[in-house]
């Protein structure tokens, strides 16, 4: 168990960051139906640590100021500094040396004005576990390529729909709505994931900026070169949901607010998965996980805010254990960083996870989306396709209600924007899944490990594909996003508090979602 190692004048924090050990991962081509080892509303109370990364650490400033010479500091304490957020007041470092831990952290935290030091932490993008069967039923859903839209005009983008993302008279929705107001343009949203497919055509007429925070030194995987390119299909399904382009030359499906700006900021990359006996790097890369360090993150919100981003889309999280190790420390660190971003002007929407914790035990609670001035976002299904977990069941009509995956609980202050849930559709017809766009990874590649340029991975274990249905509270948070971007645009001078104010007092109830759901519609008829 690692410790958080406060300077002398400032031990107040103690416990450990636990990671979330089942937020979402992604459906296989081959059918798969869901494992059902978690009940629908499980207490948030055996959540698993997440792994430190050994040898590399936080270091936060007092009064949120990084001195001049940190990076002289650092080194006088035997290790390097890797990043510095000026912003938060927080380095990250690696030891240069093969001693223990602790003695490296006892010397950072004895430098003048150091608060407190911690251990970096593994994040990873929230996920669905799976168990593959053969049954057709459970099985993801991959289009053939086909004009422009053409999802959109299908029932298969109800989740884009559902919060308001349809008017102008744009075929496949309600001729009249949000959009005949805006579509976002002039918004900046960042994605903070595991990069977006620069070359989709759903993506590139959006893409502003495209960057990378992975550090292959400090976390080396043979899955990923660590380019801003998505490798793994998560980013760039999210991206979509928030702000896939529209119109003719683009793809086929439309976000929320299409007209919006992307800002591609990756900070998890494909590592390989650990599967028992022996294993070749394909098959451990194929099954794979969006990875990343705790510090990336951080590092991604900050050049979020240079980039003047508008809003940060969040679908990554940890459940984080305020009673054991260094949580605490984790907990205010993170805190403090969104807390600076929000008052930049930054709205930050994350997703809730996908345990199917009720996250009301004050001891264990979610970041980003429990962090200081961050809108948490959990998952709600579609209304043409009840949830239904029996194997063979189809789509029928019915209430909207909270997916079985979802956390909840009141200490998140949620909203709700669709997640989706079983069962699913084929191509084109009524489904309970979510339809996004995905990753065909590098230029000129086929699918397999980055050991030369002409291979590259894409779309979760798919392959190069350019679309894919899935489910989890990573569509949620991208689709609240797209929200917010609209009311930016109709509302450029009101503040982030204000807009999240105005989602909240517009969202719709339902009587089976424990919390409202966001609606654009009504949100844009606030004065």
């Amino acid at each position: 168990m690692s410790t958080l190692i406060p300077s002398q004048s400032a031990r107040r924090y103690s416990p450990q960051l636990q990671y979330d050990t089942a937020p979402t991962r992604w459906l296989k081509q081959a059918a798969a139906i869901l494992s059902l080892a978690l009940a629908a509303s499980l207490h948030a109370q055996n959540a698993q640590p997440s792994p430190i990364v050994p040898h590399h650490y936080l270091v936060v400033y007092r009064n949120a100021v990084v001195p001049a010479d940190a990076e002289t500091r650092t080194l006088s304490a035997g290790a390097r500094l890797t990043q510095r957020n000026p912003h938060f007041g927080i380095i990250a470092a690696q030891s240069l040396s093969t001693e223990d831990d602790a003695t490296t952290m006892r010397r950072l935290a004895a430098q003048p004005n150091v608060e407190y030091v911690l251990h970096d932490r593994l994040v990873t993008a929230h996920r669905l576990h799976i168990q593959p069967i053969l049954h057709p039923t459970f099985s993801v859903v991959i289009g053939p390529q086909a004009p422009y839209d053409t999802y959109y005009t299908s029932p298969q983008d109800w989740a884009v729909q559902q919060v308001g993302g349809y008017g102008n008279n744009v075929p496949g929705g309600p001729s009249n709505g949000p959009w005949n107001t805006t579509m976002g343009k002039g918004v900046r949203i960042a994605i903070l994931d595991s990069g977006v497919d620069a070359n989709h055509p759903d993506i590139a007429p959006n893409l502003a900026l495209n960057l990378s925070e992975v550090d292959p030194s400090a976390l080396p995987s043979s899955c990923d070169d660590g380019s801003p390119q998505d490798q793994t299909g998560h980013g760039t399904w999210t991206a979509s949901l928030a702000a896939a382009a529209i119109g003719p030359g683009t793809g086929q499906v439309i976000g929320v607010a299409p007209a919006a700006t992307l800002l591609n900021i990756k900070v998890l990359e494909r590592l390989p998965a650990s599967i028992a006996g022996t294993s070749t790097l394909a098959a451990s890369c194929t099954a794979g996980e969006a990875t990343g360090l705790l510090s990336w993150v951080m590092q991604g919100i900050e050049d979020a805010v240079t980039n003047r981003a508008d809003i940060i889309s969040l679908s990554l999280g940890t459940i984080v254990d305020l009673s054991t190790g260094d949580g605490a420390g984790l907990k205010a660190v993170f805190d403090q960083v969104t807390y600076a971003a929000s008052q930049a002007g930054v709205i930050l929407i994350a997703a809730a996870g996908n345990d199917g914790y009720d996250l009301s035990n004050p001891r264990y609670l979610e970041i980003p989306a429990q962090s200081r001035n961050v809108l948490a976002i959990v998952a709600s299904t579609n209304p043409a396709c009840v949830e239904n977990l029996s194997a063979g069941a189809t789509c029928t009509p019915g209430p909207i209600s909270l997916p079985y995956y979802s956390n909840h609980g009141t200490p998140l202050n949620a909203l709700a924007a669709p997640g989706g849930s079983y069962p699913s559709g084929t191509d084109l017809a009524v489904s309970g899944w979510v339809r996004g766009a995905c990753s065909s990874g590098n230029p000129s590649t086929t699918d397999g490990p980055p050991t030369d340029s002409a291979h590259s991975y894409g779309c979760f274990n798919l392959g190069h594909t350019p679309y894919v249905q899935a489910i989890g509270t990573s569509a949620s948070a991208p689709l609240a996003a797209g929200v917010a971007a609209l009311l930016r645009a109709a509302h450029p001078t009101w503040s982030a508090d204000h807009i999240i104010s105005v989602m909240r007092s517009t969202a719709v109830p339902s009587p089976q979602l424990p919390v409202p759901q966001v609606d654009a519609t009504a949100a844009l008829a606030q004065p």
